[in-house]
């Protein structure tokens, strides 16, 4: 017997376990700072987000792979890079831009949009280190709760033997006051200070006589990102 309410739209499907580039409504569930392996004075600031729960026919990531009990990801998942480039101390007409200024300034725009600077304010969150400001802050950007659109960029590569992209995974830089990431709301429920995913300006295409590089995989939980924004906080 057929019987519409028996229908299962994820079962059968090949829904990917991760995220790619394009708007998706999230929560975090880590952010890391990580040391380039090219660059050991920088840091990319790394953002585990989750997607929608997929239902029990879908399986996804575990959320520990050394550690199984911790069970898989209800959703899609991917570790996107605060931007393109890790932040570092540079120069710019003239004046010194510092690392963790900008980190700073990331983090609490992040905060910002997704609601929670005032919680945090009001706490007095506060930190000698920005290692230690990042940890603090993220007490309260990760929770379960907490949903929010994502906008999510990406650079191309391709594995040897494919022709079907993969993406080093990055936030779009912000444009004025508007950024890649809100969990506020207007009333039409449609995300403030919000940038919509344009494939034409968030996707970065490898170019043609570039080498075939030979890469296991990116984005994933745990994975070290290689681009995080280096003048994406020129605010």
């Amino acid at each position: 017997m057929f019987k519409a309410s028996n229908f299962n739209p994820n079962a059968g499907s090949s829904v990917s376990k991760i995220m790619n580039p394009g708007t998706h409504y999230c929560r975090i569930t880590q952010i890391k700072l990580e040391t380039p392996p090219y660059k050991t004075d920088a840091y990319n600031v790394a953002i585990t987000l989750e997607g929608i729960d997929r239902g029990d026919d879908f399986e996804g990531l575990a959320v520990d792979k050394n550690n199984p009990a911790l069970g898989n990801y209800r959703g899609q998942v991917a570790t996107v890079s605060a931007g393109r480039y890790p932040f570092s101390d540079y120069t710019y007409n003239g004046k010194e831009i510092k690392r963790d200024d900008q980190i700073f300034r990331w983090i609490n725009n992040l905060a910002k949009q997704m609601g929670v600077l005032n919680k945090m304010n009001e706490a007095g969150v506060e930190a000698s280190t920005i290692e230690e400001y990042v940890a603090a802050a993220s007490r309260f950007l990760i929770n379960p709760e907490l949903w929010g659109h994502f906008t999510i960029g990406g650079q191309e590569y391709f594995k040897e033997g494919y022709d079907t992209p993969n993406y080093r995974l990055f936030f779009p830089k912000n444009e004025g006051i508007k950024f890649a990431f809100s969990a506020l709301e207007d009333a039409d429920r449609k995300p403030l200070n919000f940038i919509p995913y344009n494939s034409e300006a968030h996707i970065i295409k490898k170019p043609v006589t570039e080498p075939t590089e030979s890469v296991d995989s990116f984005g994933l939980p745990g994975s070290t990102p290689t681009a995080s924004g280096l003048s994406d906080l020129m605010l």
